[in-house]
């Protein structure tokens, strides 16, 4: 979603320093080790980051999407992605949107700001085919991953291009309910979620319709249990959810974890739902600067978001 300000605000909010806890969690990437690439696109030229692997054969492709104001500098310095991808032998690649924004198939949300036309379905199934082509990448193991405006991305992407995939995961964000009425997902995917209780840009209990944020009517969203039921239905889940709250690593960020797990997926896989209490609009692990914490909802250091991405990855084989 296009939350041009409070995100903005976010990447310019200073880092703090998290004695004891960092050091738990990989590190975050360097985009100066990455590479950059531009294909040409009916946009125009497109670019994305690729950190490729020197080893030979076929390898797992992990797919992130920044999100809205951001690029693919920005969130390759915000994931661990590019460090685990090092060490477990993936394909990390970081697409680049346009201005700074995804057409996730909702429209404009900006007063004054119109509709974007750009083709970014078919940008990112092209940015697929040149990581297969060119570094390996196994068609049949490619995993996208999106934050916010990339997370809505990712499941306009499913809903439209599953056949490409074999995952996916969407990350503080919400699944439109427009969309909802006419997704169809040409394959089962397992997927994972990942949402805070207390997001104040895309809230946890969904959006309903006819609200108004900076004067533009907002798109109405489904709530975040109801999102991932949706994806988890259509990789033919299991009914029933387990749930267990997870340890609780840092008790100074006021937040805690608990996983919601549906088995027996496409597969004989799971799909997860990681439900962050008390934490809002910033995915785990990343550090910000307290007001932009409170500002967004709260933050959470209690898992790395990167980690539990792979971990659930790789278990799609």
């Amino acid at each position: 979603m296009r939350y041009g300000l409070a995100v903005l605000i976010l990447l310019l909010a200073p880092l703090l320093h998290h004695p004891g806890l960092a050091a738990d969690f990989p590190d975050k990437g360097d985009p100066a080790s990455a590479t950059r690439r531009s294909l040409e696109t009916r946009d125009g030229p497109r670019d994305y980051l690729v950190q490729p692997l020197a080893t030979p054969g076929r390898h797992p492709v992990v797919i992130l999407l920044h999100g809205g104001t951001q690029d693919a500098r920005r969130i390759w310095k915000q994931t661990s992605l590019a460090t685990i991808g090092k060490a477990e032998g993936f394909i990390f690649v970081a697409p680049e949107g346009i201005d700074g924004h995804w057409n996730d198939g909702r429209g404009s949300t900006i007063a004054g700001d119109p509709p974007s036309t750009a083709d970014d379905i078919g940008f990112l199934k092209a940015v697929i085919a040149d990581v297969v082509a060119r570094d390996g990448g196994d068609p049949a193991h490619v995993y996208m991953a999106g934050v916010s405006n990339g997370g809505f991305m990712t499941m306009h992407f499913a809903c439209n291009a599953a056949e490409v995939l074999a995952a996916g995961a969407n990350l503080i964000s919400d699944l439109p309910a427009e969309t909802a009425k006419t997704c169809t997902p040409r394959k089962a995917l397992p997927w994972l979620s990942l949402n805070g209780t207390t997001d104040t840009i895309v809230p946890f209990g969904g959006q309903p319709p006819g609200t108004k944020k900076r004067g533009v009517v907002q798109p109405e969203l489904l709530s975040a249990d109801a999102t991932f039921a949706f994806f988890a239905d259509r990789a033919g889940c299991a009914k029933a959810v387990t749930a267990r709250r997870l340890p609780d690593l840092d008790t100074r960020d006021g937040s805690w974890p608990e996983l919601r797990e549906r088995t027996g997926c496409a597969g004989g896989t799971a799909s997860l739902h990681y439900v962050m209490h008390d934490s809002g609009h910033i995915t785990p692990g990343l550090k910000v600067g307290p007001i932009i914490g409170r500002a967004l909802g709260g933050t959470s250091m209690d898992v790395d978001t990167g980690s539990l991405l792979w971990d659930f990855f790789k278990t799609v084989r």
